[in-house]
């Protein structure tokens, strides 16, 4: 009796076990018998590379189905039929489109249905004979496959490039561009406005470098006519005029770098190059009316009055 019983044990445990693993493979095969299904087919026209049986189906971008089978039409071998299942109340209505859509990098095809016109009929409700069947739409690059191979990467080639485009022209980059265009623009403006100022330090270097060669040809002069002190004076008078025309040549160079770096011009530095630009214009006032006195009276500049002639009688 006891024996018989261990043969009942290991029987309904067998048999438990064999029911368990009929539910996980049911489980496996993604099998749901408490949801209903609306059944579908597609025909497509050329190659359909990417698609297998079990793939996805999405309405409007979600997934509502799956791939039950495709099969070449014996009619037409151009022909692709695709049947599919999506979960009932799926409103696809008689003008929806059915098409390819890339997913990725992988060349992994899904098919996408668009939602139609909510004034066209659904297409359950529309007779037919047979699973009602949902007009197809080729993409571009279901398209350039079937003209010649390799289309379909070409496609997913150019539409990479056009990500990396896209993630360089980002919010963050064409606001830093709009930021570097608009410091340009100040930039600009502000050399503009300071246009004159150039203009005048250009017009006070040429007037200094007439005064200078004025004030070499006077203590040329001097230096002829007057002895002692005046001697001193005219070098005194080159030697300034050698001065100046070494801080003409700094000037002129203050000046090139000024050209050449305009943008680092802030609003600092313009008064204080104006105010420097004022004081050697004073200067070569000063010394165009120091010339003008000296090309008068030489020797009073110089300190000494004119002598009186003696005239000797034999």
């Amino acid at each position: 009796m006891e024996r018989h019983a261990r043969y009942v044990l290991v029987g309904v445990s067998s048999v438990a076990i064999l029911f368990a693993a009929m539910i996980f493979i049911i489980w496996l095969g993604r099998t749901d018998f408490s949801r209903s299904y609306d059944e579908y087919r597609i025909v497509f026209e050329g190659p359909v590379r990417g698609l297998t049986d079990g793939g996805d189906v999405q309405f409007n971008g979600i997934t509502m189905g799956r791939i039950q089978a495709i099969a070449l039409d014996e009619h037409d071998p151009s022909h692709v039929l695709t049947d599919i299942q999506l979960h009932a109340g799926t409103p696809v209505r008689a003008d929806s489109v059915a098409m390819m859509e890339t997913q990725g990098i992988s060349g992994v095809n899904i098919i996408q249905i668009t939602s139609g016109s909510i004034h066209r009929p659904l297409l359950r409700t529309v007779p037919h004979s047979g699973r009602p069947v949902i007009q197809s739409s080729t993409d571009s690059m279901a398209a350039l496959s079937a003209l010649f191979p390799g289309g379909g990467e070409m496609v997913r080639s150019a539409t990479e490039a056009l990500n990396r485009v896209n993630r360089l022209l980002s919010d963050r980059t064409i606001t830093d561009l709009a930021a570097t265009a608009h410091d340009v623009r100040l930039t600009a403006g502000a050399i503009a406005e300071n246009r004159e100022m150039f203009t005048r330090a250009s017009s006070t270097l040429a007037k200094l470098d007439d005064a200078a060669t004025d004030i070499q040809r006077a203590a040329a002069s001097v230096r002829n006519i007057a002895e002692g002190d005046g001697r001193r004076a005219a070098s005194d008078i080159a030697q300034t005029a050698d001065d100046l025309k070494l801080a003409i040549r700094d000037a002129r160079g203050t000046l090139e770098r000024i050209d050449g770096q305009t943008q680092r011009i802030s609003t600092t530095t313009l008064p204080n190059f104006d105010r420097t630009l004022t004081s050697i214009e004073r200067a070569a006032d000063s010394l165009d009316r120091l010339l003008r006195e000296v090309r008068q009276n030489p020797r009073g500049i110089l300190g000494r009055a004119g002598e009186k002639e003696l005239e000797l009688r034999p």
